[in-house]
Parts: C-alpha cells; sequence; structure tokens
C-alpha cells in the first residue's frame, strides 16, 4: 500500500491521475459537461421554478447555482477514513433546511447533481458516501443514478416522517425499501425517537447523533434508546469539533466519528517530538541542504527500524528493480534526493502511534496539497507546482507535531515562498493554498473571492475539489 502511495505522491503519479497536459477547463474536461448536463438548476422542472419564484423565503437561485460541495471525513473504530459525508457549503446548508420544502427539495438536487458531476464512482471503490437528503427528496430522479454501491442516503427532517398522515407515511416507506432493494444503504439523522419512526428505523444501517448539542449523560440516554428500539445499527457521533470531544465518543458504543476535529488546532502543551521524527526532520534538513548522500547514510545508520522501511520500499515490486539493493549507499542514488524528500515527508506523517490520527491527517494533508496545485496548474511553474504541493503537505505539520507553526518552521528548512505561505498567509503560492483552506472549512464567501482572484469559476473549483478527494483516497489505499 506505502508503495502506491508514493507512486502517487510523485510528480509522475500525480499526473497520471488528470495530467497538466489536459486540464480542466470549461471547454473540454468531460467532468465538466457532466456536471453541467446534471445540474438541477439546468434541470428543475418547471413546476419546482415556478414555485421557488414564488415561495416568499426563496433562497436565491444563484445563491445555489454557485455553491460548492462541502466534504467531511467520517472515521471508523480504528480512526480510518471510513467515508465523506457531502453537503453543499455552510451558508447555503443552513439556510436551505430552515426554510420550505421546495427549497430543500432544490437543496438536495443541486446536491446529488454536483455529486454526479464528481465522478463519485471512482471514490466508492475506496470509501462510502454519506448523502443527506430530506424525506421530500426521495422521489427525485437524479438518485437513479448515483451507483448503487457505496452510497448512503442519509434522511434529515425526520418530523416529515413523524405525522398523522399514514399514507403519506405508507408512500416513504414503500419508496425507501425499493431504494433499498436496488442496493442503496440509509442512514436516518436527528430524533429518531419521534411517534411513528420506527419502520423507517428498521429500515436504516446508520443512525446519526448529534455530540455537539448535548451532554454526555443525553448522549448515553440517547443510545440506550436506540439499541432498544433496534439492534445492530451503526451509530455515527457527528458534530465532533475537538480531539476532546472525539476521545470522549471513542469511550462510547459509536462505531463512526464525524467531523472537524482531525484538523483542529488547539491549546497544544508541546510535547517532546519522538526520536524517530527528529532523524526524518534532519534528513530533510540535509536534502534541503543539498548535503552529501554520505551524511545522509551516517542519519540513516542512527534508526534501524527507518533503514529498514527504506530498504523495503525501494526493494518493492512496485519500484521495479530487476535486482535487489542490500544498503542505503545503494539505495540514495536511486530513488535520488527529490524523490528522497517525498518519501520522507510520508513516513514523517505515519511514523507516530499506530493508534493515533496520524493516516486521518495525512489523506487530508494530501487532499490540500493536491488541491492547491490544481488550482494553480495553469498558473505556476512545474517546480512552484512541487513547491506548492509541498506547502499543502506541511501546513498541517503543526497539527500533526502538536507545536505552533512558528516552532514547527525552527524545526525543518523550507523554501522562502513556502515559509510564507505557511506562517504568513501571503505571497505567491498562499491564493491557491488558502482556497484549498476555504473548501475544507467550508466558507462560501472566501471562496467566491479566492477563486476570482486566481481565475477561476466555481465549477472549476468543484471539479478539482473532486479529482483532488479521489485523487488522495486511491493513493491512500
Amino acid at each position: 500500500m506505502f508503495t502506491r502511495l508514493f507512486n502517487f505522491l510523485t510528480a509522475k503519479g500525480r499526473h497520471a491521475v488528470t495530467g497538466k497536459s489536459s486540464p480542466v477547463t470549461n471547454a473540454v474536461d468531460p467532468d465538466f459537461a457532466r456536471l453541467n448536463e446534471v445540474s438541477p438548476l439546468k434541470k428543475m422542472s418547471s413546476q419546482l421554478q415556478g414555485s421557488l419564484k414564488n415561495d416568499e423565503t426563496t433562497l436565491e437561485e444563484n445563491t445555489l447555482s454557485t455553491s460548492v460541495v462541502r466534504r467531511e471525513a467520517v472515521l471508523n473504530n480504528n480512526q480510518k477514513v471510513a467515508g465523506y459525508y457531502f453537503t453543499l457549503t455552510h451558508g447555503v446548508n443552513d439556510r436551505a433546511h430552515n426554510i420550505s420544502e421546495r427549497i430543500q427539495r432544490l437543496y438536495d438536487e443541486v446536491l446529488i447533481g454536483n455529486i454526479l458531476g464528481m465522478d463519485i464512482q471512482r471514490l466508492l471503490g475506496h470509501r462510502l458516501a454519506f448523502i443527506p437528503i430530506s424525506p421530500y427528496s426521495l422521489k427525485c430522479q437524479l438518485i437513479e443514478q448515483l451507483p448503487r454501491k457505496g452510497v448512503v442516503l442519509v434522511l434529515n427532517t425526520l418530523a416529515e416522517l413523524s405525522h398523522e398522515d399514514t399514507r403519506e407515511n405508507a408512500e416513504y416507506l414503500a419508496r425507501l425499501v425499493t431504494l433499498k432493494n436496488s442496493g442503496f444503504r440509509f442512514g436516518l439523522e436527528g430524533d429518531v425517537t419521534l411517534p411513528g419512526l420506527q419502520p423507517f428505523l428498521d429500515l436504516a444501517e446508520f443512525v446519526f447523533i448529534d455530540i455537539g448539542a448535548n451532554d454526555i449523560p443525553t448522549i448515553k440516554s440517547h443510545i440506550d434508546v436506540i439499541n432498544k428500539q433496534a439492534s445492530n445499527k451503526s451509530l455515527v457521533a457527528t458534530n465532533i469539533r475537538l480531539l476532546d470531544e472525539f476521545h470522549v465518543c471513542a469511550k462510547l458504543p459509536f462505531h463512526f466519528a464525524q467531523g472537524s476535529f482531525v484538523s483542529s488546532r488547539e491549546e497544544w502543551v508541546v510535547p517532546a517530538i519522538n526520536t524517530g521524527r527528529i532523524k526524518i526532520l534532519r534528513l530533510l534538513n540535509l536534502i534541503r541542504q543539498d548535503a552529501d548522500n554520505s551524511e545522509l547514510v551516517e542519519i540513516f545508520k542512527q534508526d534501524p527500524a527507518l533503514s529498514f522501511k527504506f530498504l523495503k520500499y525501494i526493494n518493492s515490486v512496485g519500484y521495479g528493480l530487476v535486482n535487489k539493493v542490500h544498503s542505503i549507499e545503494q539505495a540514495l542514488p536511486v530513488l535520488g534526493h527529490h524523490n528522497l524528500y517525498r518519501w520522507l515527508t510520508l513516513i514523517l506523517f505515519t511514523s507516530g502511534d499506530e493508534n493515533s490520527l496520524d493516516w486521518a491527517l495525512m489523506e487530508n494533508a494530501l487532499i490540500r496539497a493536491r488541491l492547491a496545485e490544481l488550482y494553480a496548474s495553469d498558473s505556476l511553474s512545474a517546480s512552484e507546482l512541487d513547491e506548492l504541493f509541498v506547502a499543502g503537505i506541511f501546513s498541517l505539520l503543526d497539527i500533526l507535531l502538536q507545536m505552533p507553526m512558528e516552532k514547527v518552521l525552527d524545526q525543518i528548512s523550507l523554501p522562502p515562498l513556502v515559509v510564507e505561505a505557511l506562517l504568513y498567509k501571503r505571497g505567491k503560492y498562499a491564493p491557491y493554498l488558502e482556497l484549498a483552506l476555504a473548501c475544507e472549512e467550508s466558507d462560501q464567501d472566501r471562496i467566491v473571492d479566492l477563486s476570482s482572484l486566481i481565475g477561476l469559476d466555481l465549477i472549476q473549483v468543484t471539479a478539482h475539489q473532486a479529482n483532488a478527494l479521489i485523487w488522495a483516497v486511491e493513493a491512500s489505499e
């Protein structure tokens, strides 16, 4: 697996997925053509368009049409990324779910349409895709275009399923049964204790519990009620913002955890960096200083575990050597300083505690780095793109090492433009990296401003997000 990941990380591997020879543009890229084709704003029914214009609480069409898909990682009990929960950006999401049925249906159509344009099939071989929809949208025709394998439709607005109109409830239930029989999986998000929800709970595989709005006794009580109502449900803790919250959830009978906690910055008590990571940082600095291989060999000799990993990688089938390499001295010229730097960057993320969140953090870093690189693919030179990719990877080193970025940069030598982007959020690389961050944080206003600044439209922003996500997921397998 690690060989595959490294091959993806090298320039050759990255360009093999969506190469610079065929950049994403509105004119030629099939993802854009497909996105436009399924765009619900173009294919929305005339009845829905009319009702939208007459709705006194109308969510403006251009607000939805220019919204960007937001992703949030869902981790399993092994603290690895099991899937992604997709919504539109925060402002649009909040407004759409606090107004009318018509707007909620429109929101769901836009979300599903954009997901269809992401070539999600490539993602589903490796991760689950959790897609929230309201009961009003169960008959949406775009659902039929979604792949069956790996898609979990998450029903929200559960109060709509808990009313006295038994005929309408029966219609919802029949539609769910039909969709489930066709291969879809289901989840419920909200208060599943509402009257009339038992048949829907029986069909669901996942139950999402918002831990951000409740204290621990309430959460435990909620879990107990669910377990009494239905057994063998996968419980998902949602809205986890802090690592402390995640650690509390890890002690409760949750199967999955969702939220921004993986990349949360907190008030750290500066820890001692483990000796393995210290040696990796020294090697990275020596490579930046263009040190002789003999100096690198000396550091490797001080860490047998690191030497073993390096030789195992260089002799792997994926690297394709005819004759085995038996020493670090032989291996260094084969790999070269440039690729060694990239390999050590990966090892830096994965050399910590096996029970830590480092693998999930690395996947986040790969997505961020690749996304920034794609945003700049028509604007920067190849060497600058490499530096920008490094900036994206290293932008999470403060979280990995649990120390402020200023102190991290005291430990490692980086190009001036990378330091300027990481430390001061300015300079040549900053707009591309900041746009990638804005997409992670679901900041619609910043996304609009930064994409305009670097000359991208929001359809391109969304398409690049999809490519970066799928690339990183495939690389991590």
